[in-house]
């Protein structure tokens, strides 16, 4: 544990505070040095158990990925390298399986419906959905709720379901504009979930987006939670969807968009993929679900 620690504090000194950090398998967040332009995205990954980073936002354009020795050489200095092969677990070490965890809602999650509207929190909260243009159908719509106190206090929460109706994520959104820790999810496996699974109808277009945020403007959303669409979800798209899939995320992830229109759009989806170009500083939420005059052709 003593060594964990340190490690910790080793990865600080050249790349600031961490974002979530799940002790329990070795699994840290970070701001990359090289996309996030002082955003506090925390896309950058650690896993100290098994020594390798990747960024789900740049990893693949521009290599922020491998072991975590080459983070070290890349953006630390010798003497912070050295230290850091004194206190990496070795290689061939077993790495701790860690089982699926149960989500369960926040303690003093209270949906709005259920709240009184001159409480003081309710109409914090309530006030900047208003602001980010959220309207009362919305709220009903994807059961999105409060805290008031507790780990999540101050923080609007929207739940996912799966397809059998059982909670299996949520995002905890603060509303303080000074807040450092704007984001506080579960200690889930994102990538072994499909976000707000009951409500998809695969039969119908499809939109991918990165945030919950942005889903709720649109029809028909996927949530990708991020820039990077994992295995499963790519898969259950490849084999359940039926109409066209577009692809709508943050005006700075056009690259990663374009990857992305590229690795979809083959086998039975060929033809079937469309792709958004939002303005580089803006993404769905912005834009109220406005995005049809930013479609655009990629010729393969």
């Amino acid at each position: 544990m003593e060594e964990q620690e340190a490690l910790v504090e080793l990865l600080e000194e050249f790349l600031g505070d961490h974002g979530l950090h799940y002790a329990n398998r070795g699994q840290i967040q970070f701001n990359c040095p090289v996309c996030d332009d002082d955003r506090n995205k925390h896309n950058l990954e650690i896993n100290y158990f098994t020594n390798v980073y990747k960024c789900w936002s740049c990893g693949d354009s521009e290599g922020t990925h491998g072991k975590l020795g080459k983070l070290f050489d890349k953006f630390g200095n010798k003497k912070l390298k050295k230290l850091y092969f004194i206190l990496k677990p070795e290689e061939n070490e077993k790495v701790i399986k860690v089982k699926k965890t149960k989500v369960s809602l926040p303690e003093n999650f209270t949906l709005f419906k259920d709240s009184h509207p001159v409480y003081p929190v309710r109409r914090q909260a309530y006030n900047y959905l208003k602001s980010r243009g959220i309207t009362d159908e919305i709220i009903e719509r994807f059961g999105i709720g409060f805290c008031d106190s507790g780990s999540h206090a101050g923080r609007i929460i929207i739940p996912s379901y799966n397809k059998k109706e059982d909670l299996n994520y949520y995002v905890g959104r603060s509303w303080d504009p000074y807040s450092k820790a704007k984001y506080r999810n579960p200690e889930a496996e994102k990538d072994q979930i499909i976000f707000w699974e009951n409500l998809i109808d695969w039969n119908k277009d499809i939109y991918l987006v990165e945030g919950a945020f942005d889903g709720m403007f649109l029809e028909n959303p996927v949530v990708m939670l991020g820039k990077h669409m994992s295995e499963l979800l790519f898969s259950t798209i490849y084999n359940n969807a039926k109409g066209n899939i577009i692809i709508c995320l943050d005006g700075d992830a056009w690259q990663n968009a374009v990857k992305l229109y590229h690795e979809l759009n083959g086998g039975e989806l060929w033809g079937r993929v469309k792709i958004v170009r939002l303005p580089d500083d803006r993404d769905v939420c912005d834009l109220k679900g406005q995005i049809n005059e930013y479609y655009i052709e990629i010729r393969d």
